[in-house]
């Protein structure tokens, strides 16, 4: 199977305008770059090493152990492949993390200095479209003869994470004791949610994209569905360059190619939107999680059923436009990258500073509840004197300890306790963790108001 790239489409046309407010000085600006647009590039690359799924042109997807013998094949097939294990799954799978570079993949200290894209392939193992996707752009980076992609990978590293090797294998959307990882960011108590947490701390990506398949229904039946993280304490500057890779460059690719687009969780009647049905703003979800941690991240779902009498009897055919939507997506993210990489490191460095005097300073609004499109009716869900920080008791630090590490929070000694202070990049993500209104809380810390 030959697939097709198309230059990606100027925008999207403008969704619904949010209540999210960004500031003037917050609001990112910005500002296409010279460079050419990477699908174009990335079409020039030879149709080598097919995938298992490319083989049977759409008929078959790719089994787990075929993948680990892919993966390997790739990386002995070009110096820019780097694959190492990240975790292990309750069944003993390897969690494994591909890294693309350019000559070779940088060592996770440099890449985390500078530009980092990462990629979540299919966290539920009964979504395979984003794990396909996922093999064919690693492949085509990494074969790629043409000049520009390999400038890309000179100064950008691409990671490609397979999340749920256990749930890939039972075709689950859970993992092997059924619980579902895009629930677990803020506990981390799965090993695929701990790997997944391990690999944005180590590598501090700058852009995350989040693979995902969903089931049509009557008004809520487009190619793709995207969304950026609604949790309202997001960074609004990291907010708004999620909602512009959102919107204006993983949906404006999928859409140049022909595919129908739109709002994750929103159903649409005569092109308006009357009822949300998903895509809220809490923290444990990735796209929300991201934004928490100052990462550029966003959703991707394309419809795992047919959407026309075509697909409805060609099953092949079906699949290849589940993987060509999640791919162009992802090539979407890709651009944004291109286009606006010193942008995208100098503001995901801006948000963790601005959350860290924030949190120092005792200012802003700290919210238990609402999203971006929605603000909170109820007294408990907003704090608007924020506390210092939070004081553990040392059982609570000693249950909470490793938690805490994997999202990269520190602490310091208070009281024959720890005092979890606000004043760091986490700021947004600390009270969602301790809190006692916080409906996915770890604990239930006190409160300090004066550290």
């Amino acid at each position: 199977m030959k697939r097709r790239f198309i230059v990606a489409a100027a925008a999207t046309a403008a969704l619904l305008t949010s209540t999210f407010v960004v500031s003037a000085q917050a609001q990112p600006n910005p500002q296409p770059g010279n460079e050419p647009n990477l699908s174009t590039a990335i079409a020039t690359a030879a149709d080598e090493l097919p995938t298992p799924f490319e083989k049977s042109d759409g008929a078959a997807w790719t089994t787990h152990p075929q993948s680990l013998r892919y993966y390997r094949s790739l990386a002995a097939a070009s110096d820019r492949v780097a694959v190492q294990n990240i975790g292990k799954t309750i069944e003993g799978r390897p969690v494994q993390l591909v890294a693309v570079g350019a000559p070779a993949p940088k060592s996770v200290k440099e890449a985390a200095a500078g530009s980092v894209a990462m990629f979540v392939c299919s966290v539920h193992g009964d979504e395979p479209s984003g794990r396909e996707a996922c093999l064919q752009l690693d492949r085509d980076l990494a074969l790629s003869t043409d000049a520009n992609v390999i400038r890309f990978l000179e100064q950008t590293t691409v990671l490609f994470v397979n999340a749920n090797p256990d749930g890939w294998v039972a075709d689950t959307r859970g993992n092997a004791d059924g619980t579902d990882v895009n629930r677990d960011y803020l506990a981390g108590a799965t090993p695929e949610g701990q790997a997944v947490l391990k690999a944005i701390r180590d590598w501090k990506p700058d852009t995350l994209n989040d693979l995902h398949e969903y089931g049509p229904r009557e008004h809520y039946d487009t190619d793709l569905l995207h969304l950026w993280p609604r949790n309202r304490n997001v960074d609004p500057g990291t907010y708004a360059l999620a909602k512009q890779m959102s919107n204006d460059y993983a949906s404006a690719q999928v859409t140049s190619l022909g595919y129908t687009s739109g709002v994750y969780g929103q159903l649409i009647k005569d092109g308006e939107p009357y009822l949300q049905v998903a895509g809220d703003g809490q923290g444990r979800i990735l796209r929300n999680y991201a934004g928490l941690v100052n990462v550029v991240g966003m959703l991707s779902e394309t419809a795992n059923a047919p959407l026309n009498d075509e697909e409805e009897a060609d099953d092949a055919l079906l699949n290849r436009r589940r993987v060509t939507v999640n791919y162009n997506s992802a090539i979407g993210s890709i651009q944004m990258v291109q286009e606006n990489r010193e942008q995208l490191i100098e503001e995901t460095a801006a948000a963790a500073a601005r959350q860290t005097k924030a949190g120092a300073e005792q200012s802003g609004v700290i919210y238990f509840g609402g999203q971006d499109d929605m603000i909170p009716t109820a007294a408990n869900q907003v704090e608007a004197h924020p506390m210092c920080g939070y004081r553990l008791t040392a059982a609570q630090f000693s249950e909470l300890k490793s938690t805490l590490g994997l999202h990269g929070i520190t602490t310091t000694a208070i009281d024959g306790g720890r005092l979890v202070s606000l004043g760091q990049p986490t700021r947004g993500l600390i009270p969602l963790l301790l809190d006692a209104r916080s409906e996915y809380r770890l604990t239930e810390a006190e409160p300090v108001e004066t550290c």
